[in-house]
């Protein structure tokens, strides 16, 4: 068989020169790389170009393709003349024929693709070990392949309409309450109108409050009443304990009575019948521990083609394994969330996923459970910034409800990148913790808020003073707007470093450095025509800078406009900010300002052959600005604080590793004779011997990471230390962090993945100095599907999983927290609808029958409990208690065992 059509891509090309038209079409269903020619791949690459360029259809009519590719120098490598004019003969006269030729080139690239992805697994069975990792390698390169097939992914409205009509039609002809799969719970069904295909329902509860016998409860519903078939998979139970647990619920038979063996005969028969209802029950049963995404997906595709299937439950979802393995529990569950939505809409089939709460819950007085305890979740305070990726803007997350937007978050490589926040949602009122780091960095969070640890994920609330958590080292922005002009950079950062600017005041700059002085009266003349005057007094000049105009009613100083439209208070030095718009520029006038505020209250100084550079300011907020000015250009920063008394404490923003300073000092630099030091400062840098204690990956490296690599290798520690050129100390090693120039040896010697993505990663290692309780606070969270993660306030944090879900319900039994509890709230259950996204929430009540394990509804409840009271006292006065049995094992021989296997 041929791997190629040579002529179909003629076929293709020669339409789309022909038939401009042709070309949209063509560019959305291929890409070069599905040309097997190579004149062929140039050309269609052209033509694409074109295309991105913004080229109309009537313009690719008019203009020459030939000229064209003479301009680009591209004539030559697609065949010239000769080439271009046989393509043009095989151009097709129909769109139905160009987009069957469009199918042959994409479906002889995806043959060659398939033969390089076996030869790309021949190869790997012989250099992975661990079949695992092989398996997902696989798999992923099949799914991409699988992705490239043409499909019609755009589908014109008036195709759909049909359908849905039909589709309401029905659902009004059967005037019926419940449209989806019903629960069996009327006041449940009500509310959510069953559970409709596709949907991902999250089934929350902290432990003991029924979350598996409401799961069961639902299955028996479903499976017994409705005869739809059930999968449930139990991580958690055997399916011995399960199908026991479905005959007491069925027979009435206290589950503690079965258990114990101690039975009356009546109850036996109870039994009995009960297995005999069940096993007709169409339940699959799975018990496998750690289950993986793959394998439940496989099980339930082979369950639907052979027996049909209308719904999934597992219990529980964080005893799932993800597809891929990582030391991030928080990220591979968030992985399995997203997982087993793709699952229950691939299936066609609701899916119920049992979930666990945070202890959160039980510190709240009512202990009445909210989205935020999901056990992933987590929530951050209005004010924290977040970092708009394509502006470069911070904004509250408080003012990004309900917007969309790119954002910054850490790859699945430990690189900063680009990713989509798709929501951004408040999460009511809770208790907030301050964490402030030892490179000055803060965050305001609720307990249960995931921050990364070298080890993966981990609460706040299981953080301590001590611990190494990760923040973002550099930012890789291209912003795409640049609104202020060098002039005003370079005047801002003189007046927000040195410059008065009060209201009532004469507008004014003061500076011991006269080329501060004359650099400021130069600019803003340049700018606003302003003729400044200067003032010596003592050692130090002022420059008062007046309007080039008559100030009257309306009309305002040139600097008070610039203030106003960047939105910038005139306050005092300890209330200053810089201005948002500054941050939406790029590197360039980021350095020039920081360049020109460093000539303010900068120090660059050299004492003892050592070298001191820091900036110092009495408002917090600026050198918290500044530190992510810096992050922005790539050069690490420390806050220090000084505090006098009867004084405002002082804020220093200390530069204090020799490579940050060196880049501080090469690339930015100060202005005016601070800046004059500077040639020396780099030459004593540049002969002192690099110390990286500032920026190293913690001690728990060894074990978490290079032991487990070492062992894959099968190399002893001895002869690691001997691969790396280093002297063999024992554990000692352990005890100490790894340099990135250390840790990139290592990778070298024991080449793993994930050594090489920690030595080469966008994450500094910071250690938290201290934790502390600030009260209740309005909290928000947000949704970054891709990675699940994002940064804040120039932290790395994590976000909740209730996103993939389109129903999250809550168990809360207000019983349970009660020693005394009240009548009313013996035996009730309440189920939390907390997110709908097609109905309403709210909630919906129970019966709890402990004794069973069983959710009923209320009047049913109420009803089977006066009949079952009447029948006990019948069956008291009619005769005698018997003795019970006691069962013994195989006391019970069913003809048709096989029945009773309900394992896959």
């Amino acid at each position: 068989m041929k791997l190629f059509d040579i002529e179909a891509e003629y076929s293709v090309l020669g339409s789309m020169i022909v038939q401009p038209s042709f070309i949209f079409r063509g560019v959305e269903l291929l890409q070069p790389e599905d040309f097997f020619k190579e004149q062929n791949k140039v050309l269609f690459r052209f033509i694409r170009d074109l295309i991105a360029e913004g080229y109309t259809e009537t313009q690719l009519n008019e203009i020459s393709f030939k000229d064209e590719l003479i301009k680009r120098n591209l004539f030559e490598k697609v065949g010239g003349e000769e080439h271009l004019g046989y393509v043009v003969e095989f151009a097709l006269d129909s769109y139905e024929k160009f987009e069957s030729a469009c199918k042959i080139v994409k479906d002889k690239a995806l043959l060659r693709k398939i033969i390089d992805v076996a030869k790309h697994i021949n190869e790997k069975v012989e250099e992975t070990p661990d079949p695992d990792t092989l398996i997902d390698d696989i798999e992923k390169r099949v799914f991409s392949l699988s992705e490239e097939r043409i499909t019609n992914t755009l589908t014109p409205i008036c195709e759909v309409i049909p359908e849905i009509v039909k589709k309401i039609e029905e659902l009004a002809s059967r005037r019926e309450m419940v449209t989806g799969l019903p629960s069996g719970y009327t006041e449940l069904d009500r509310m959510t109108s069953g559970f409709h295909d596709s949907d991902l329902i999250i089934l929350a509860a902290r432990p003991s409050m029924g979350k598996t016998a409401f799961a069961l409860s639902i299955a028996y519903n479903i499976a017994v009443k409705e005869g739809k078939t059930v999968a449930f998979f139990s991580l958690e139970m055997s399916k011995e304990q399960i199908v026991t647990r479905l005959i007491s619920q069925d027979s009435g038979v206290p589950l503690h009575k079965i258990r114990s063996g101690f039975l009356f005969p009546q109850e036996i028969d109870k039994i009995l019948e009960s297995a005999d209802r069940i096993r007709e029950a169409p339940i699959y049963i799975d018990d496998t521990p750690g289950i993986t995404i793959l394998e439940m997906r496989a099980k339930s595709r082979r369950l639907q083609s052979e027996k049909g299937l209308d719904l999934i439950i597992v219990d529980y979802l964080q005893l799932m394994r993800g597809i891929r393995r990582t030391e991030s529990r928080q990220q591979e569950v968030s992985e399995i969330s997203r997982s087993l939505k793709a699952l229950a809409k691939e299936l066609n089939v609701p899916l119920i996923a049992l979930s666990q709460l945070s202890r959160q819950v039980e510190h709240r007085s009512d202990k009445r459970p909210q989205l935020s305890d999901l056990r992933e979740s987590g929530c951050l305070t209005g004010d924290t910034l977040i970092i708009d990726a394509d502006t470069g803007k911070r904004i509250p997350i408080k003012e990004l409800v309900g917007k969309t937007f790119n954002t910054l978050a850490l790859d699945t490589d430990l690189k900063i990148r680009k990713f989509r926040v798709t929501k951004v949602f408040p999460s009511g009122r809770k208790k907030v913790y301050l964490l402030k780091t030892r490179s000055g960095r803060e965050i305001k969070a609720s307990a249960n808020h995931p921050f990364l640890k070298l080890s993966g994920w981990v609460r706040l609330d299981e953080l301590k003073v001590g611990d190494w958590i990760a923040v973002p080292r550099q930012y890789n922005l291209e912003v795409r707007e640049d609104s202020l002009k060098e002039e005003e950079v370079i005047l801002l950062a003189h007046l927000i470093g040195d410059g008065c600017v009060l209201p009532k005041q004469p507008i004014h700059y003061t500076s011991a450095d006269l080329e501060n002085i004359n650099i400021v009266k130069e600019v803003a003349e340049r700018l606003y025509g302003i003729k400044g005057k200067v003032v010596k007094q003592e050692n130090w000049y002022h420059l008062y800078l007046p309007s080039p105009y008559r100030l009257t009613h309306g009309k305002k100083h040139p600097i008070t406009l610039l203030y106003e439209r960047l939105d910038l208070k005139r306050v005092r030095a300890y209330e200053k900010e810089l201005p948002e718009k500054l941050f939406e520029c790029d590197n360039q006038k980021l350095k020039l300002f920081v360049k020109h505020l460093w000539a303010t209250d900068g120090n660059i100084s050299i004492s003892k052959g050592n070298v001191s550079i820091y900036y110092s300011s009495t408002s917090k907020i600026l050198i918290h600005q500044l530190q992510h000015l810096l992050l922005r250009l790539g050069i690490l920063s420390k806050i220090a604080i000084s505090k006098k008394e009867n004084f405002r404490p002082t804020y220093q923003l200390h530069i204090t590793d020799r490579n940050n300073q060196l880049k501080f000092l090469k690339e930015i630099g100060c202005f005016g004779s601070r800046g004059k030091i500077i040639p020396e400062a780099i030459r004593i840098l540049s002969n002192r011997k690099y110390n990286p204690n500032k920026d190293v990956i913690p001690k728990e490296v060894w074990t978490l990471y290079v032991k487990r690599s070492k062992d894959r290798y099968g190399i002893s520690w001895r002869e690691l230390s001997k691969r790396i050129n280093t002297s063999y100390c024992g554990s000692t090693l352990l005890k100490h962090g790894v340099s990135r120039e250390r840790l990139l040896r290592i990778f070298e010697a024991i080449p793993d993945e994930i050594l090489f993505n920690l030595a080469t990663s966008d994450i500094l290692w910071d250690e938290i100095v201290e934790i502390k309780e600030l009260g209740e606070e309005e909290v928000y969270d947000m949704t970054v599907p891709e990675v699940h993660n994002f940064v804040a306030n120039d932290v790395i944090v994590h976000n909740s999983i209730e996103q993939d879900a389109d129903v999250v319900m809550f168990i809360h039994r207000p019983e349970v927290y009660k020693k005394n509890p009240d009548p009313e709230e013996q035996g009730i259950a309440e189920i939390i609808i907390a997110k709908q996204r097609n109905g309403p929430t709210g909630t919906a009540k129970l019966a709890f029958i402990k004794e069973f394990t069983r959710f009923e509804n209320l009047e049913e409840s109420a009803v089977q409990h006066v009949v079952e009271e009447e029948k006990e006292e019948k069956e008291e006065v009619k005769a005698p208690p018997e003795e019970p049995f006691i069962i013994e094992d195989n006391q019970f021989n069913f003809d048709d065992s096989e029945d009773y296997d309900f394992d896959f």
